[in-house]
């Protein structure tokens, strides 16, 4: 059932329009990531269902947004007395064709007509470089040659910016490089956008540089997917694990969008055990801890099997580190512009949903200027960047002044409310009483509350810090980051 018949006698146009409204409410970058497959399900008189593409995605979107969800719909779509979530029950044509395939083995009867499920297409999708660009054929025709997806050239070691959130990573990423060593699967997991995708790069590339260690294939959870179907549907999955058996090198990235794919996964525990077996490094990466992967719909031994290796997370970056991936960057490009002071301070301490957005930024920038010999000054940059800045705009709230205290004036959070008294941290909390007060336009009261003072207590708070900003130039760059946190 389509979307304009759930909607009955409502304009056909509501709907996207919701969805705009959505995206401009949450900021590009969260929208991107967690509402891009958003659907509507279901609509009732008395419960509107939106449908999401995964159980992960779902489970995400009813814990954090639902409440989001719910008011947006409200402000553009009318009345709502309940809402739910749902996953979308759905298969490709691909899929159908292997679980009547499989229905039939299962019976024992003949292969079934095809033509009565979805054509197959003519070919694979266009996939590149497997196995160091030599071609694999199974006995039954089917081409592996596209299984590996090429390098970035970009993405090497010293093209990698080391910080206290990815340091352990590092050194994981190097121990896959040491020769003539039991070899232990390794797990890169975390939020996207840290850097899993080109720590897996960087071995990749550091592997090749040495020709005694063997040929590499590095593999998206796409290509891995389309390569097994074609394999189950050919009868050729035993030439599937060949063609990533024939490296000694295996990386699988994104392993956490296999949910729900448990013929794809069952291959790739045989090929992993296989490979640790026979002394292959295997490397792989996805967003979530082994643990998690199984909620989200993995294969629990595929799990184990990532949770008894070398199971490393990777942090999101601070702001020294998306300023030192920055200057990484720069040196990369080589642009003709170059940056005055402050710029890339500005993005770093702006762009933080992830690294990938802080690099966004600032390609952004070298887009317009890159070219020229100029001098890209603040203002320039804050012009350039005002949609991005007005697409992550968010409502801020006293919390989010509190954390951006916090990380402006080098404390912990919980430092922030508690009982200590040390000048450094009583001089963040009156920054934050003030840009509260000004900024979000919040009682002192609730301020008060917020920071578990009482009211008298913030108001003497919030004229120590108009004095201070008169005269202390560090409390003037505290009161700023605060300020560009919550006003985005």
């Amino acid at each position: 059932m389509n979307n304009d018949s759930l909607m009955g006698g409502l304009d056909s146009t509501m709907f996207p329009r919701y969805l705009a409204a959505l995206r401009g409410r949450v900021g590009e970058a969260k929208y991107t990531s967690w509402f891009l497959d958003l659907g509507l399900a279901e609509m009732t008189d008395d419960c509107v269902t939106l449908s999401t593409g995964s159980q992960a995605k779902c489970d995400m979107l009813d814990t954090r947004y639902l409440p989001v969800l719910a008011d947006t719909w409200r402000q553009e779509i009318g009345p709502l007395a309940k809402m739910r979530l749902t996953v979308q029950k759905k298969l490709s044509a691909h899929a159908k064709k292997i679980d009547a395939q499989e229905k039939v083995r299962a019976n024992g009867a003949s292969k079934p007509d095809i033509s009565k499920i979805g054509r197959m297409p003519n070919r694979e999708p266009a996939l590149v470089g497997a196995t160091n660009g030599k071609a694999f054929k199974s006995s039954a025709g089917t081409d592996f040659s596209g299984l590996s997806t090429p390098l970035d050239k970009r993405r090497t070691f010293d093209a990698f910016a080391l910080g206290d959130s990815n340091r352990m990573a590092w050194a994981a990423a190097h121990q896959a490089l040491i020769k003539d060593q039991p070899r232990d699967l390794i797990y890169f997991y975390g939020p996207s956008g840290v850097g899993k995708t080109h720590l897996l790069h960087g071995v990749a590339h550091e592997w090749k540089k040495d020709n005694t260690l063997g040929s590499t294939a590095y593999v998206t959870y796409r290509n891995l997917i389309n390569a097994c179907v074609s394999a189950v549907w050919s009868n050729a999955t035993q030439d599937l694990h060949n063609a990533l058996l024939n490296n000694d090198l295996i990386e699988i990235d994104d392993i956490h969008f296999l949910d729900g794919k448990k013929r794809t996964q069952e291959e790739l525990l045989i090929v992993v055990d296989a490979a640790l077996d026979s002394g292959k490094q295997v490397v792989m990466a996805g967003e979530l801890a082994p643990a998690k992967l199984v909620d989200a719909g993995i294969n629990k031994r595929l799990a184990d099997r990532l949770a008894g290796g070398l199971c490393v997370p990777v942090g999101t970056g601070d702001e020294a580190l998306r300023l030192a991936v920055l200057k990484k960057r720069l040196e990369q490009n080589a642009p003709k512009c170059s940056m005055a002071d402050g710029v890339l301070e500005f993005i770093a301490r702006t762009f933080t949903h992830s690294t990938r957005e802080t690099i966004g930024a600032l390609n952004q920038l070298l887009l317009m200027y890159g070219s020229q010999e100029t001098v890209v000054d603040l203002d320039e940059a804050k012009t350039i960047l005002k949609s991005r800045l007005e697409d992550r705009r968010k409502v801020s709230t006293i919390s989010d002044a509190i954390a951006a205290g916090a990380e402006a004036f080098g404390l912990k959070l919980e430092d922030m409310t508690s009982r200590a008294q040390p000048q450094r941290i009583v001089r963040a909390r009156h920054a934050v009483v003030w840009c509260a007060r000004e900024v979000l336009k919040e009682s002192f009261p609730r301020i008060g509350k917020a920071l578990r003072r009482d009211h008298t207590t913030v108001m003497s708070s919030y004229r120590r810090a108009e004095a201070l900003l008169e005269r202390d130039k560090a409390f003037q760059d505290g009161v700023r980051r605060i300020r560009e946190a919550l006003e985005g």
